[in-house]
């Protein structure tokens, strides 16, 4: 694993590099760069927007304000969006006044109005350092359009005093027919083997797919959800919940940390979000890798975070200058407190790669290179998840569901939205 301690900095000919005919502001009017110029003490004014609140802002306060104090030539100001960021982002984009660089996930939706960054994330010396598998989930067409600012892939938790007292000991390397009965096992009275959703979110659900072979969409963003191995994963978890009465399903909008805290559930799937609650509750908590079907591999969908830059940007060059600092080792180092590091470095000197509970999340980024998830496949992924969504909720929520009818229904109607 390559390690890069040293420091990141602005690149040396700072001012040469923007160009004296760059100073103007980045979104606006003439009027409003002027005036946005002369505040700024004629700096090239960035806006940045997240969507995030509380102590996620924080950190990236704290990031924007140690990359303004770095250098005399851009002043970045952070616009915090919180719960209205689509329809903020949205409105800002259709009236041709978006901020220049956004905190990103949803390609899909708005990568159209968003500059491909591929000759930029090229220049950089230390490319190799960040993960491969993050830059999959950016890549829209063959372009990419965000850098890599924080992730979870997902894993098995699962309560290490439940699965003592049934005997059972838990191995990477292991199957989905191991889950299966493991969930037997601990499943007795008050406590439930595997705790489940009865509307599980298609993008997170497509790791169980990828895990038999399977998924949403091929790379062509062909729909290929009632195939063969999609059934066989639905078809598993239906016969967890309803056969085997070994797994409890609930709504996908609960608290997952909530759930698994109480020590009612002996395993549940989910991202690294939850692993301070459900230990602040008591649980002897366990992190696994993802079990595989027989034929399958271990694999898990990513949620990533990036920061991309607006078509409405006129100084793109000044933003990526600000998107170079935010992704240096010291300030991912600095993110650790909301996110987990993109970088190989930081993750290595910070001990998550020895982490017992943190490590199996890294492992599965390392097991999922060779997967884009359908979300990039298709700009039509919305109204396609929209009906895998409904077809999903259609079979957990009923015990007697025809899985292989839905599933051909929904991929019906997949097939009329790509026409």
């Amino acid at each position: 694993m390559k390690k890069k301690l040293a420091k990141r900095v602005l690149a040396a000919g700072l001012a040469g590099l923007l160009g004296a005919g760059c100073l103007a502001g980045c979104s606006g009017g003439e009027a409003e760069k002027e005036s946005a110029s002369e505040e700024s003490g004629g700096k090239i004014e960035l806006r940045y927007a997240t969507g995030d609140s509380g102590p996620a802002v924080e950190v990236q306060e704290e990031i924007v304000k140690a990359f303004n104090e770095s250098q005399d030539e851009i002043e970045v100001k952070l616009e915090t969006y919180g719960t209205a960021f689509d329809q903020k982002l949205a409105a800002a984009i259709g009236s041709k006044n978006a901020p220049d660089i956004v905190k990103m996930w949803n390609f899909p939706a708005y990568y159209e109005s968003l500059v491909p960054l591929q000759d930029y994330i090229d220049t950089l010396e230390d490319k190799d350092d960040f993960y491969e598998t993050l830059f999959n989930y950016a890549d829209m067409n063959d372009n990419i359009y965000g850098m890599p600012i924080g992730f979870s892939t997902r894993a098995i938790y699962y309560n290490k005093d439940l699965t003592d007292a049934a005997g059972i000991t838990v191995e990477d390397g292991w199957t989905m027919d191991d889950l299966k009965e493991y969930a037997k096992a601990t499943t007795n009275g008050d406590v439930t083997g595997m705790y489940f959703y009865y509307n599980p979110d298609p993008y997170a659900f497509e790791t169980q797919l990828w895990c038999n072979g399977g998924g949403w969409l091929e790379d062509d963003g062909t729909p290929v959800i009632n195939s063969e191995a999609n059934k066989e994963v639905i078809q598993y978890f239906h016969d967890m919940l309803y056969e085997d009465k070994s797994a409890y399903a609930s709504n996908r909008n609960d608290d997952f940390g909530q759930a698994m805290g109480s020590g009612n559930y002996a395993f549940g799937e989910s991202g690294k979000w939850f692993i301070e609650s459900v230990k602040d509750a008591g649980v002897n908590l366990a992190i696994a890798t993802m079990p595989a079907f027989d034929g399958g591999e271990s694999m898990s969908v990513v949620h990533a975070s990036f920061l991309s830059v607006t078509t409405d940007c006129k100084n793109q060059d000044a933003a990526w200058e600000f998107m170079k600092f935010y992704t240096s080792y010291d300030s991912v180092k600095t993110l650790c407190e909301i996110e987990m590091p993109v970088r190989q470095s930081v993750a290595d000197d910070m001990g998550y790669l020895d982490d017992e509970q943190i490590a199996p999340f890294y492992e599965m980024l390392e097991r999922s290179t060779s997967e884009r998830p359908s979300l990039v496949k298709s700009a039509q992924w919305p109204e396609i998840s929209a009906e895998i969504d409904a077809g999903l909720e259609a079979i957990f929520a009923e015990e007697d569901a025809d899985i292989g009818a839905i599933l051909d229904e929904v991929q019906s109607k997949a097939e009329g939205i790509i026409q």
